[in-house]
């Protein structure tokens, strides 16, 4: 799989440049330098479907679409203080292959989250008054 790391400006996929309103605002943003997208090979059909296969979950189009697109996408940008260079952002998406699911489980919620059924509790006490 083809990777390699550009420079956004002069960027050789013009896709790139669009993905995401983050670089604009980066690029825009007084001090940020350095604003780099790692360019990665678009996700074969078959990788796809075979996520799908497995995961027995049927991906969104826009989704297929952005790994049709890129296998994953990786930002990183930097800020210059006085006169030295800090690395300070890195955002990444993950190509197909390390795409996880999340299912709805007690072990993504926070612990004595509120539900919707304790919302209709509290308008049922609501009206007892």
């Amino acid at each position: 799989m083809e990777e390699s790391s550009t420079p956004l400006v002069g960027c050789s996929k013009p896709h790139l440049e669009k993905l995401t309103l983050i670089t604009r605002v980066l690029e825009s943003s007084p001090g940020v330098t350095e604003v780099t997208i790692v360019e990665k090979a678009p996700a074969e059909r078959h990788m796809i479907s075979s996520w799908e296969q497995k995961n027995n979950c049927v991906l969104p189009e826009d989704v297929k679409n952005f790994y049709l697109m890129t296998n994953g996408f990786h930002m990183t940008w930097s800020v210059k203080l006085d006169e030295h260079t800090i690395p300070l952002g890195n955002m990444a998406i993950n190509s197909i292959t390390k795409l996880t699911q999340l299912n709805q489980s007690s072990m993504y919620s926070l612990p004595n989250a509120p539900t919707l059924a304790d919302l209709e509790d509290d308008a049922e006490e609501d009206n007892l008054w």
